[in-house]
């Protein structure tokens, strides 16, 4: 019988929503419609887990074991009850016994390895004790930090009965390039399933306020995550301000509660924590422009979530993102402020490329819709029935 890694679908310690949980639970959500309901799960009981997953495990009458933490999941896995386990998220299970059982595991990307630090994580650091620690970290563990990770995804994706999925080329010849004794045959690439969002999104009531900003306003996502480079693109569009005083587009920034310290047109900027995944949607449908600086990403939902409903991206030309939305967005380099004011300056001025780039996302996402769909009853067959 398979375990099914339901851990994988649960709130991470950085973000309560985050792509990699999402994708888990389309696999989840998937395998059910398709039929696949032969398995058993297991669960982190010290983290929430989605109450719609709950229901369908006593709707299907699915075994569902809870644990606590990684070392019981691993033990449980290592226990010779379960001929397979799949895991979406499985970079923290380096020591599960394959000996013992046949691993399946989606592995996204190689972040930690390709982007392990970049300047602009010092400006999400608040106070000296932070910023200390992150110093220190440079200057003495820097090398120690990385040989740690890399140290890990070779313990994971080195062992013998596995069976690796990725969701982007990129992520793909990434596992190739650090890691060359892999064979290509045995990396599976199936783009991940985009949860596109409903047509008419409603804006939650406590959001209510902000329905006034519809079409006017550049929106930015996950803002508390260094790797997101939110920052960035706040400075580029704060200096946009400071050269264009009538502009009368806000920027609503996601996931962050608190301005960045030197921000001078703080009136411009609106920052709002997460928020639940509808109201997500109204603001993806409803911004006059999405920003997408990301330093790295294995395949990257939110440009295409955004292009879905037709709202022009401007998106970091780095690992995944060119091919997933290939010639649908405006690039630029995330590392260059002052390239990021100009994309943001093209799109204000230019509504020729505006509108033609409102076009081209909408087709593109109903194009990637439709290859996920040929492309899923196949990835399902990897995971329950090992076939390729």
């Amino acid at each position: 019988m398979l375990l099914f890694d339901l851990s994988a679908t649960q709130p991470s310690l950085e973000s309560k929503f985050h792509g990699g949980s999402e994708y888990a639970k389309q696999v989840f959500f998937s395998s059910i419609e398709h039929g696949y309901k032969n398995f058993a799960c297991v669960y982190d009981t010290t983290k929430e887990l989605d109450e719609k997953i709950k229901k369908i495990c006593a709707d299907v009458g699915l075994k569902v074991i809870g644990v606590s933490g990684d070392k019981e999941l691993i033990a449980l896995v290592n226990s010779n009850q379960f001929s397979t386990f799949y895991s979406a998220l499985p970079y923290h299970l380096f020591d599960v016994d394959t000996s013992r059982v046949n691993f399946i595991m989606t592995v996204h990307g190689l972040r930690e390895i390709e982007c392990s630090y970049d300047p602009v994580q010092w400006h999400y650091r608040d106070g000296l004790i932070s910023k200390a620690k992150l110093l220190i970290k440079r200057l003495f563990f820097k090398n120690k930090e990385w040989e740690s990770y890399f140290d890990r995804f070779g313990r994971l994706l080195n062992k013998e009965k596995t069976k690796i999925i990725t969701v982007s080329e990129h992520s793909k010849h990434s596992m190739l390039c650090f890691f060359p004794n892999l064979c290509a045959d045995d990396v599976y690439v199936s783009p991940a399933p985009c949860p596109f969002g409903k047509a008419d999104p409603v804006l939650a009531k406590e959001y209510h306020y902000l329905e006034k900003y519809g079409k006017q306003f550049f929106l930015l996502v996950s803002a508390n995550r260094w790797m997101k480079n939110n920052y960035r693109a706040i400075k580029a569009l704060d200096d946009f301000y400071s050269k264009h005083p009538s502009c009368t587009l806000k920027t609503i920034v996601l996931g962050k509660k608190n301005a960045h310290p030197g921000i001078k047109n703080t009136e411009q900027f609106i920052y709002i924590d997460y928020v639940d995944y509808e109201s997500l949607d109204w603001f993806y449908k409803n911004a006059y422009a999405f920003i997408y600086p990301s330093l790295n990403e294995g395949y990257g939902y939110p440009p295409i979530q955004a292009m879905h409903y037709g709202t022009p991206v401007l998106a970091s030309a780095v690992s995944s993102i060119p091919e997933v939305c290939k010639n649908n967005v405006l690039y630029f380099n995330p590392t260059n402020i002052n390239e990021i004011e100009n994309r943001i300056s093209q799109i204000y001025h230019n509504k020729k490329l505006y509108d033609n780039l409102s076009l081209l996302g909408r087709k593109a996402a109903s194009d990637v819709s439709v290859v996920q769909n040929e492309k899923w009853g196949n990835l399902l067959s990897v995971i329950f029935d090992g076939k390729c």
